[in-house]
């Protein structure tokens, strides 16, 4: 049987599973410990409520019997107070005498078997008072009879003195009875009292002990130990391994005590190793001191990624080529480098070799802060851990730009003039473009108001020897109202064309800042208005500010112009990133377009709403495209016919999320 005992039941096993089952149902375990001391609290915990329940059951059954007997003695000298009223004439009603009697005869019978009288339910009286409840049955009943008797005569108008005096001395007996019966209870009742409080103190003391004799158990075999256990284990940690807790039971502490001492034998000798091994570790900590020197001090670029691509650590030579301190490098993606003059195809074949676990090498031309440009000849290594999967990247950079530019040197002349005759042509054929909308122009939008100056001119000379002064000054409004328009045309052509000649100053901008500039300008023209405007903050981009203005200008007064008709109205400016590509959005809720026409939409003096509807010459977005276009980048649109609209365009770079101070 001492086998049942073992410290891990697992250990008999090979016994069979009864054994096991066996050891675990012995095992005096905390559990069952806690178990049995509930078990005990609670058997006393239920004798006492039965005991205690069974007393107050008396207690309140004597009182009860004490209510009754009281209410026979009022109820008697009620009776004959009720018969003398009808007697001296106060009352002719004798039902409430009668009354008091039926309820006399049921408090009565309620004291001889138990019932309910004056809404109080009753157990018999006791056997020791079974005479005084037969003299009280006696002298009831005679005063039942007495009190009829009187009543009978009283209505009859007999003479009932006899009767009302046998009345009276039935009902002193009535009276004396109950009163013997009500000071029996009660004395019983005082009885039971002091039985009561007896046992309950028998009860406390019993608890009391049982109590006791649980604290003092939980003391010698729970906090001892656990306390022992405590200070061994803080002198433990102070420093003095050779302590142990020597303490053994076949409960979960035991358990525990034993656990701690195989605990501190092992970390005793893992001390041990510890020390055998610091002395390498220093030397490694040294190398690692040297190469984190050799790193923060090396002349070329590096920098280290984790398995996603974020910047885990540069060196100084990052920040001084790029212009990016660490904290704002570290946590970031390698593409806040990016250019955006690099193919795809490039950074696509990248990261396909790294993911292969191979090296890659070559040479990229970024962006530092400033968005000033520089080339780098870039080697990337995978890392892997033990199991051969990739956990970091690292990049080592040299700046080239010096190499590059001397490179650049050699072939300029050829480059350049390779470069101004592409940008001839380019030019030409925008040119020969405008030069087609402007034939366009000339031969429709421009005409079409000189045929009506033409038109309304030769009408008033036909008309003006029969025609009335006002006829006449409508002719003279719609010729004004034809040659502004023919102005604005021409304004707008000559707006493109400068476009066209601009030369572009790249700087840092904030293009949110600017659409709220332009949307507030738009709200103080139209105060009536009611447009909720969402404008992304920190919209940073590369570019020129003047013609970047007139870029928003343009898709902000349209927004504006187009929700006219909506309520609520809705603009929305925002951005996001799309393959390494920086999108702006701009989005509204306005009349749309039929994207069966969107080809049209970027062209000039293009219109695909009715004049009436919407004021305009056509020429804004044309203006649009070619900014963009300048910068690089792209724009195209979506719409839904009355649904709303969508502009996207690119400014050809990848700037970050917030502009630099």
């Amino acid at each position: 049987m001492i086998g049942l005992y073992a410290q891990d039941c697992s250990e008999l096993s090979h016994a069979g599973a009864g054994r096991v089952w066996l050891c675990r149902l012995l095992r005096p375990t905390l559990g069952k410990k806690i178990l049995l001391v509930f078990v005990v609290l609670a058997a006393t915990g239920v004798a006492n409520w039965l005991a205690v329940g069974a007393t107050l059951l008396k207690m309140q059954g004597m009182t009860a019997l004490v209510n009754v007997s009281g209410s026979v003695r009022w109820l008697s000298q009620g009776i004959q107070l009720d018969v003398a009223r009808f007697g001296q004439g106060f009352t002719q009603d004798r039902t409430v005498a009668d009354a008091r009697v039926v309820r006399l005869e049921a408090a009565i019978s309620a004291l001889e078997t138990g019932g309910v009288a004056q809404g109080i339910e009753v157990k018999g009286l006791p056997d020791s008072l079974r005479m005084d409840i037969a003299a009280l049955r006696l002298a009831g009943d005679n005063l039942r009879r007495k009190v009829w008797l009187a009543l009978d005569g009283l209505e009859q108008g007999r003479d009932v003195g006899e009767h009302m005096n046998a009345m009276h001395a039935e009902g002193a007996n009535v009276l004396g009875t109950a009163d013997a019966i009500a000071a029996a209870l009660t004395l019983e009742a005082q009885d039971a009292e002091s039985h009561f409080m007896g046992i309950l103190l028998r009860l406390g003391l019993l608890d009391l002990t049982i109590l006791a004799a649980v604290l003092l158990i939980i003391r010698r075999r729970v906090v001892h130990p656990l306390r022992k256990l405590a200070t061994v284990s803080r002198d433990f940690s102070a420093g003095n391994r050779a302590l142990r807790s020597g303490f053994r039971s076949y409960d979960e502490i035991g358990q525990l005590a034993a656990a701690f001492d195989t605990l501190a034998d092992t970390i005793e000798r893992d001390m041990e190793v510890l020390a055998t091994d610091a002395i390498e570790l220093e030397k490694r900590q040294q190398a690692l001191a040297k190469f984190s020197l050799a790193v923060e001090q090396s002349p070329v670029t590096v920098l280290i990624t984790d398995a996603d691509g974020t910047i885990e650590y540069v060196n100084p030579k990052f920040t001084e080529i790029t212009g990016y301190a660490p904290e704002e490098a570290v946590g970031r993606n390698p593409r806040i480098l990016q250019s955006g003059q690099m193919s795809r195809e490039v950074f696509t074949g990248m990261w396909q070799q790294l993911r292969s676990g191979k090296e890659w090498h070559g040479e990229l031309l970024n962006m530092g802060k400033t968005c000033d440009l520089f080339w780098e000849d870039t080697r990337i290594a995978p890392l892997k851990d033990e199991q051969g999967r990739i956990t970091h990247f690292v990049a080592i950079k040299q700046d080239i730009t010096a190499r590059k530019q001397a490179e650049a040197a050699m072939t300029d002349r050829n480059a350049e003039l390779e470069r101004r005759v592409a940008e001839r042509t380019r030019r030409l054929t925008e040119s020969n473009r405008e030069l087609e909308a402007f034939s366009y122009s000339v031969s429709h939008d421009l005409r079409a108001p000189l045929r009506g100056i033409n038109g309304f001119a030769s009408l008033m000379a036909e008309n003006c020897q029969g025609c009335d002064k006002t006829e006449s000054i409508e002719y003279m409004a719609r010729i004004r109202q034809a040659s502004v328009r023919m102005g604005s045309l021409i304004d707008d052509m000559l707006d493109l064309a400068r476009v066209a000649r601009s030369e572009i100053k790249v700087e840092r901008l904030d293009l949110g800042a600017m659409a709220h500039s332009i949307l507030d300008e738009l709200a103080v023209a139209a105060p009536q208005r009611q447009v909720e405007r969402v404008v992304q903050e920190c919209l940073a981009a590369c570019g020129d500010p003047v013609l970047m203005r007139a870029v928003l200008e343009n898709l902000l007064g349209n927004a504006w112009k187009f929700t006219a008709g909506k309520e609520p109205a809705r603009i929305h400016f925002a951005s996001r990133e799309e393959n390494g590509e920086r999108v702006y959005i701009l989005r509204d809720n306005g009349a749309g377009f039929d994207m069966k026409y969107a080809g049209k939409l970027f062209g000039a003096f293009q219109r695909l709403h009715a004049p009436l509807a919407f004021e305009g010459n056509g020429i804004g977005l044309a203006m649009v495209r070619r900014i963009i276009g300048q910068h690089g980048g792209r724009i195209w649109a979506e719409g839904v016919p009355d649904g709303g609209a969508t502009f996207y365009f690119t400014l050809g770079v990848a700037p970050e999320n917030e502009v630099s101070n």
